[in-house]
């Protein structure tokens, strides 16, 4: 029997029932420093704020979102990349461990996370954040190996990834995104463990990672044998072991060993199954947030590294990787990564301008490809690119293919007016500007 069939019927084991601890369990490595800095492609890092020990998201101007069990008060802090929001009122989801935290209103979110409308939920490769346990020690039964222990707590944020494989529904407690822990799984693969409750669960939906989920539980606890004291665990498989189905009886089930892993799971509370919910106390929630430069800054700076344009401005290098932070800005970059990326053409979503050499009716000629904020999307920038012989005289102009990704972003081909039996050698950049 797949362990997941289980959940329904048996105990949830909340994650933020036994305290505050550190973060997701690496199914390759125990490295306490693994991913504990920002994955660089700006899948969700840049939008948890912290709450009394867990994570929260913010998804609108006056509210941000986490998990109901975790607890709060309102006055409690909410520190959003060291700046701090002050909660004013909660508002509980109905049948749901989802709960909206509003914060004073004389202080809005600068921008927030898009929220996931739930098409590309189920298969997607999802970014996994939280502050849950480190790895422990291993479980082995009969010589084979089945996972680790949940370990020590350092309220240290961290970053995986896992896949998204279905929904699961319980009364009381709506609807939830199930991942299963697998050996082998995807690069970084991941569990989650008391502690991570609150954090966000994110998927790639329209060229944009959007909020799909709010960390609730995880499969658990288990034992070796009817003898066995009962421990928390994160497994990839729990062939051979027990299962608790039911708290209160003391109720456990033995699963069998078999060939197939059969992997534990977690489980987070579903946004596109509260859409309406949402909205009605967050009407802002489902539009996708303007941002300038300054609203952008603040989702990877603190206050204090704002107020010194020598490391934060638009022409400074704060991660010292050669792209400024206009650029970063201007291109989909994370400020804080040090890394060079080159956009892949036809379908890139980031990264430097590409350029190539294409046929266009009939003659070669130099093309420049890149993505760019669109005009609505409050950003302030003008995109010119520029076509050279010579490194010195620039000619802007181009016949310009543009391919919409989103609301906020879009694709651009521009190709050179001349070909290259007209000029042999051509060169191309892309001038960025920013509106002050």
């Amino acid at each position: 029997m797949p362990l997941q069939r289980l959940v329904l019927i048996g105990i949830w084991l909340i994650l933020g029932w036994a305290g505050r601890s550190s973060a997701v369990i690496f199914l390759a490595t125990d490295d306490v420093q693994h991913h504990t800095t920002t994955p660089g492609d700006n899948s969700g890092w840049q939008y948890e704020g912290k709450f009394i020990g867990f994570l929260g998201v913010p998804i609108a101007p006056y509210f941000f979102i986490t998990a109901k069990h975790i607890g709060g008060y309102p006055s409690d802090g909410f520190d959003f990349h060291g700046d701090i929001y002050t909660t004013i009122a909660l508002h509980d989801c109905p049948a749901s461990d989802l709960r909206i935290w509003e914060v004073d209103h004389a202080k809005p979110f600068p921008t927030y996370a898009p929220l996931s409308s739930g098409v590309a939920d189920i298969g997607a490769t999802a970014a996994i954040f939280g502050r849950g346990t480190q790895r422990g020690a291993q479980i082995v039964v009969g010589g084979e190996a089945k996972g680790w222990l949940w370990g020590a707590g350092d309220g240290v944020e961290r970053w995986g990834r896992n896949t998204v494989v279905k929904t699961v529904s319980s009364a009381g407690l709506g609807e939830f995104l199930s991942c299963d822990f697998d050996n082998p799984g995807v690069a970084d693969e991941c569990h989650l463990s008391v502690g991570d409750s609150g954090g966000g669960m994110f998927v790639l939906e329209d060229g944009l990672w959007r909020l799909a989920g709010i960390h609730f539980s995880v499969d658990g606890p288990f034992r070796i044998g009817p003898l066995g004291s009962p421990f928390n665990a994160a497994l990839f498989d729990a062939g051979g072991l027990d299962y608790l189905v039911d708290e209160s009886q003391q109720s456990w089930i033995s699963l069998p060993e078999q060939a197939q892993n059969n992997p534990s799971s977690f489980y987070s509370s579903r946004i596109a199954a509260a859409t309406n919910w949402i909205t009605s106390v967050a009407p802002d929630a489902t539009t996708l947030a303007p941002e300038n430069y300054s609203a952008w800054q603040r989702l990877y700076f603190t206050p204090a590294q704002i107020t010194e344009p020598v490391l934060t401005g638009p022409l400074a290098d704060f991660d010292g990787d050669g792209i400024s932070n206009l650029l970063e800005f201007a291109l989909n970059l994370d400020p804080t990564f040090n890394e060079i990326p080159a956009m892949q053409a036809d379908t890139g979503l980031c990264g430097l301008p590409a350029l190539a050499l294409a046929t266009v009716d009939g003659n070669t000629r130099l093309t420049l490809e890149f993505v760019r904020r669109t005009s609505t999307s409050g950003a302030e920038l003008t995109y010119t690119p520029q076509f050279s012989s010579d490194l010195i005289d620039w000619q802007s102009g181009g016949i310009e293919t543009v391919t919409p990704i989103n609301p906020r972003w879009e694709r651009v081909k521009v190709v050179d007016l001349l070909t290259t039996l007209e000029a042999p050698k051509r060169f191309a950049r892309l001038c960025v500007t920013l509106a002050e």
